[in-house]
């Protein structure tokens, strides 16, 4: 993940991937559009994040006709998520109560 509102992104003038559909746009231009609130950044990052949606799904197609979903399931939980997935038998965290 690339967070494009951290400083980091600042000054770095490679694009924000080599596969994506705005690559000709750098990381500091896309944050600089962000901090001047102009739409077109919220465009650009908008198609990219299309662009991985799509490849995401096109891949979660040809695992469930090759029969290896559960094998993509695991290595995309290991290798692409923030978190580590729940254990089993972990009581879910209480909801907040309406005052």
């Amino acid at each position: 993940q690339v967070w494009m509102r951290s400083p980091e992104c600042r000054e770095d003038f490679g694009p924000i991937s080599e596969s994506s559909p705005v690559r000709q746009y750098s990381r500091a231009y896309l944050y600089h559009l962000h901090e001047v609130h102009e739409l077109l950044g919220t465009m650009l990052l908008a198609e990219h994040n299309l662009n991985l949606y799509l490849k995401f799904f096109e891949a979660l197609r040809s695992h469930i006709k090759s029969g290896t979903l559960q094998k993509f399931a695991a290595w995309f939980l290991q290798t692409q998520t923030c978190d580590a997935p729940e254990a089993k038998g972990q009581t879910p965290p209480k909801k907040r109560q309406k005052i």
